[in-house]
């Protein structure tokens, strides 16, 4: 007889098969075969409850990822290339993306530019400075005007890192530091003065921070035309002593000009390329500025322009005009904007406001509409963007409204009877502007 337990000892010592036993019966074969099944089975059936994610679940996770990392998992499988027509799930993305606070965010305040026109045509403008939750807190701010003039002057844009603002009437640019109370004139490019015999008009495109060389910069482009063609060409001609015979007009270049200030050099630089423009530089509804870089909106090509201040190279994304509910008869009316760290872009002719979102530069195919908004009946006009999913507009009956993304309730902020409104994010800074134009 042959002892159990002395087998289960020689195999363990001696780590190699059985010299001992005899061959196994049918049975005990048989048996065996159906345990091992069993095992693989079991061992199959556990792989495949660790490979299954219930939609429930990656639905949950999916809808709290940015949207360029949520564009690229589309890939996985069908079900997530086809997320964002199911309605389930846009809406727990939406109610994600704008729940949750933006780093860009974090102890900002907003900037009001509010201008008054009165019956008599003069005007009357204030910076305001709102703070708080709901924006209840209001400082009106101290704005001695740099231009000396009683027209009021277009506000470009805010950096929020350094704290700077960006004023410009007509061809004058000046920066305005709230905080120090610091005024900049920029000066004016030589290519201004190269001729007496063309008029020019500047379009200042973009304006930020360059934190790789600590510099604020600013991007124009400068547009001439023939005095000629001006109404007052006779006029000016006189006061320079010039017939107008005797001009050469066709020696006059009126090739438009982009060129790049800077700040800490106090200088401008020309730019030996050509980008797409926008000829409307009067408020700041079609540029931004994020993280380095100055984006516009071309009207003619319905381009996203990124103009990388770092680098100073461009690169353009195409934005779709993704509107159901046109009106030949009517304007499209556009708007760019920061959407809670966004890029946006708002669409609407008359009460709809479609707002979508890019998710990577650069890539046409990334952007998703997140939101229709309205009917909303007595809105003239978007004016801002503020934090998380808040909306301003401008009444037809010249108020400040905010509309909350997240409930849809509009609120009145207080601003009665303007003209025009801007808003901007605003963060406070204390570095001297004069410490960058060394």
């Amino acid at each position: 007889m042959i002892d159990s337990d002395n087998i289960s000892g020689g195999d363990s010592q001696g780590g190699g098969s059985n010299s001992h036993g005899s061959e196994m019966s049918p049975r005990e074969h048989k048996q065996s075969l159906d345990f091992g099944n069993n095992c693989n089975q079991n061992s199959l059936r556990s792989e495949k409850v660790r490979n299954h994610i219930p939609n429930d679940l990656a639905f949950s996770v999916l809808s709290k990822l940015p949207l360029k990392s949520l564009k690229r998992f589309g890939c996985v499988c069908q079900t997530w290339a086809l997320l964002f027509e199911n309605p389930h799930f846009m809406s727990k993305f939406r109610t994600n993306f704008i729940s949750h606070c933006h780093s860009h965010y974090i102890d900002t305040s907003l900037l009001v530019y509010e201008v008054i026109r009165y019956d008599d045509y003069t005007e009357n403008f204030s910076f305001y400075s709102l703070s708080g939750k709901r924006y209840e807190n209001r400082v009106k701010l101290d704005f001695p005007c740099p231009f000396q003039v009683e027209n009021s002057y277009y506000f470009i844009y805010c950096d929020t890192i350094t704290g700077t603002v960006c004023l410009k009437l007509r061809n004058t640019i000046v920066l305005w530091k709230p905080t120090t109370h610091e005024f900049k004139f920029i000066p004016s490019s030589p290519v201004e003065s190269v001729s007496p015999y063309r008029e020019f008009q500047v379009f200042c495109h973009g304006f930020g921070y360059d934190h790789i060389r600590d510099d604020i910069k600013i991007i124009t482009f400068t547009a001439f035309a023939p005095l000629w063609q001006s109404p007052r060409c006779l006029q000016l001609l006189q006061q320079l002593g010039v017939r107008r015979e005797d001009v050469p007009w066709n020696e006059i270049s009126c090739e438009p000009v982009w060129e790049i200030y800077s700040l800490r050099c106090n200088s401008w630089k020309k730019l030996d390329f050509d980008m797409p423009n926008c000829w409307d530089d009067s408020w700041s509804y079609k540029r931004l500025y994020t993280e380095g870089v100055c984006h516009w909106w071309s009207d003619r090509e319905d381009l996203l322009v990124s103009f990388d201040l770092r680098n100073e190279m461009f690169f353009t994304t195409a934005i779709p005009l993704d509107i159901s509910d046109t009106d030949p008869d009517l304007w499209l009316r556009k708007f760019l904007a920061m959407l809670n760290g966004s890029i946006a872009s708002i669409l609407w002719y008359t009460t709809y406001f479609h707002i979508s979102i890019l998710g990577e530069l650069g890539v046409n195919e990334s952007w998703t509409k997140l939101f229709v908004v309205g009917p909303l009946l007595n809105i003239q006009r978007v004016v801002g963007m503020g934090k998380n999913g808040d909306i301003f507009f401008k009444t037809k009956d010249g108020k400040l409204v905010l509309l909350d993304l997240s409930t849809g309730i509009i609120e009145d902020m207080g601003f009665k009877g303007g003209h025009a409104y801007d808003i901007a994010i605003f963060k406070e800074n204390n570095i001297l502007m004069a410490g960058i134009n060394l």
